[in-house]
């Protein structure tokens, strides 16, 4: 029985060092359609090795091809040298496996951050911006800017997603001795379009407190251009975005969601026009982001955001990134008309927002972020002043109508999150101070302006490989606390946040993520999302949304909403 135990081994290595040598000795370029997953397994062959082993094996021969020393940030256009049969065999199972599955965190969390960013600006996955892209690595993944040089196609181009990998700014071919000969490169070359129309239905289960109707059907178009200097420090970034809606012409949007010019230099760079920058870690709420403006028409989650004029600043190094924003112009919150649904039952006229500051829309807000990188800990501090991105509601004189009402305030932030074997720990919190010096005709009660303090705190545990499967399991929870208690203008005041995500990892990239929130002073008092989108072929990706709300008393805020579950189903086309 040893005997056989032995041959088996010997004809197994026999077998590895027949077909590495025989396959071939380079993979790729890395294509969209490619997979961490497939790359490796082909690097294997039919060799008897883990494919964590290969997975390691491949990023410490091909190091320049992973961005950030993550496996998960394959750069699309990069061709990988195989490693040989003994570099593989190297390779600790077990310490490889813990390298797959902390870097399967870190990417999961840049994934959350690219999905907000692209709700907000209202794009499908696959059509997020390659020099959007590039920044949310620069700011989460390292802690100074990566220097791209035009060296290689494989060192110009974009990091992957997970399971599949982003195709290059600038489709290239591999180097050759006669690129040299190549005519010159207009600056036509070098600009990228890419376009979204969005067709979204939505289903009531109820007629809404006003008598809406229960149906309703929206319509979308993003387009974006991107354009790149030759030397890759000079970029400009221009997306217009449409909306209309069949039922509600507060809906009805037009709005640059990205105007900007940006200049990288040596550990640092300079934005100027209209951008969405994205704050925090979790997923039940965003405390910290105080940015841009919610677009709140389009979605309750808050995640939907508005183009926000800014001149910004940021400075790179290993002492971590320093962030500096001035924002000269103030976008108004929308909110739904009469109707529309998921409103207050009030006669508001959001057209005549009313400021504390006497320049109103043109007040100049400025903002201050740090964020450092410790090991597996990532934490980001942050100051805020200027006018609040919340609205609150007061009445016009005698005419029983209300109005949105925009004071001062001051916000300090924290962000932190921690990453150990297969769980992130996450937190966010903010200390506000709303300016008091109101009029008369303007007054506000003690509860609703002053002071107060809010914290969302959690995990989430990831499994890889449910049951040896392809897919992947994350288990989410998050506490949500407010010091304002029941005077809360949201409803986490004292609640638990529950849910679970679950990828497929499969070509279409479906995914689905579902949680609830539940009072925790109010058994009765609840509510629910689902979010799920899978991609039907290279043009198609189709969406699913879900909330519901449920509450028996009136002081909670979810009260006006209690009619208002709904399913939602999206289809993105991108041409």
């Amino acid at each position: 029985m040893q005997q056989n135990k032995q041959l088996k081994k010997i004809k197994a290595l026999l077998l590895a060092s027949l077909v590495l040598p025989l396959a071939a000795a380079e993979l790729g370029p890395v294509t969209q359609q490619d997979t961490l997953w497939s790359l490796a397994k082909a690097a294997r062959g039919d060799a008897p090795y883990s494919m964590y082993q290969v997975i390691i094996a491949l990023q410490q021969k091909n190091p320049r091809a992973f961005i950030g020393d993550n496996v998960h940030h394959v750069q699309a256009g990069a061709v990988l040298t195989i490693p040989t049969a003994e570099e593989i065999a190297a390779i600790d199972v077990e310490s490889a496996r813990q390298k797959v599955e902390a870097d399967e965190q870190r990417w999961r969390d840049l994934q959350k951050q690219q999905r907000i960013g692209r709700k907000a600006a209202g794009k499908p996955k696959m059509g997020y911006s390659a020099q959007a892209t590039m920044r949310l690595i620069q700011q989460a993944v390292v802690t100074k800017p990566l220097v791209v040089t035009a060296t290689t196609p494989a060192q110009n181009a974009v990091p992957a997603e997970p399971a599949t990998v982003r195709v290059p700014m600038a489709a290239t071919a591999t180097a050759t001795a006669s690129s040299t000969a190549s005519p010159p490169e207009h600056w036509t070359d070098r600009l990228q379009s890419d376009s979204t129309f969005g067709l979204d239905s939505r289903w009531y289960a109820k007629k809404g407190l006003q008598q809406q109707a229960q149906a309703s059907i929206s319509a979308s178009l993003l387009q974006e251009w991107y354009w790149q200097s030759a030397d890759e420090t000079d970029s400009f970034t221009f997306s217009p975005y449409f909306r209309v809606d069949q039922r509600d012409p507060e809906r009805n949007l037009i709005d640059l969601r990205q105007a900007f010019w940006l200049r990288v230099g040596s550990g640092w760079e300079l934005k100027v026009g209209v951008d969405q920058v994205f704050w925090g870690v979790t997923e039940s709420q965003h405390l910290v982001d105080v940015i841009n403006q919610t677009d709140l028409v389009d979605n309750i989650d808050g995640e939907t955001k508005l183009g926000q004029p800014m001149l910004q600043y940021n400075l790179f190094g290993d002492w971590g990134t320093l962030q500096t924003f001035l924002l000269p112009y103030f976008r108004e919150r929308t909110l739904a008309g009469p109707d529309g649904r998921l409103r207050l039952p009030l006669p508001l006229l959001p057209d005549e927002a009313l400021y504390q500051s006497g320049r109103e829309q043109r007040h100049l807000d400025w903002a201050l972020r740090y964020a450092k990188q410790l090991d597996q800990l990532d934490l980001a501090w942050s100051y805020f002043q200027g006018t609040s991105r919340e609205p609150g509601l007061v009445t016009l004189g005698n005419s029983g109508f209300f109005s949105p009402y925009y004071p001062q305030m001051k916000q300090v932030g924290l962000e932190g999150q921690w990453i150990v074997d297969s769980w992130i720990w996450k937190l966010e919190s903010i200390y506000r101070d709303y300016h008091q010096n109101l009029n008369a005709q303007n007054q506000y009660t003690q509860s609703q302006l002053g002071h107060f303090y809010a914290a969302t705190a959690g995990f989430e545990y990831s499994m890889v490989g449910v049951m040896d499967s392809n897919y992947d399991l994350g288990w989410l929870m998050e506490y949500q606390y407010d010091s304002r208690g029941m005077a809360a203008t949201g409803p986490g005041q004292r609640d638990l946040f529950l849910g679970a995500r679950l990828a497929w990892n499969d070509e279409a990239g479906t995914e689905l993520l579902f949680g609830f929130a539940q009072d925790l002073d109010d058994r009765g008092s609840r509510s629910g999302m689902l979010e799920a989108s899978t991609r039907y072929n290279n043009n198609i990706r189709l969406r699913l949304d879900a909330w519901f709300f449920h509450t028996y008393r009136m002081d909670q805020p979810i009260w006006w909403f209690r009619r208002d579950d709904y399913v939602q189903l999206g289809i993105d086309y991108y041409f």
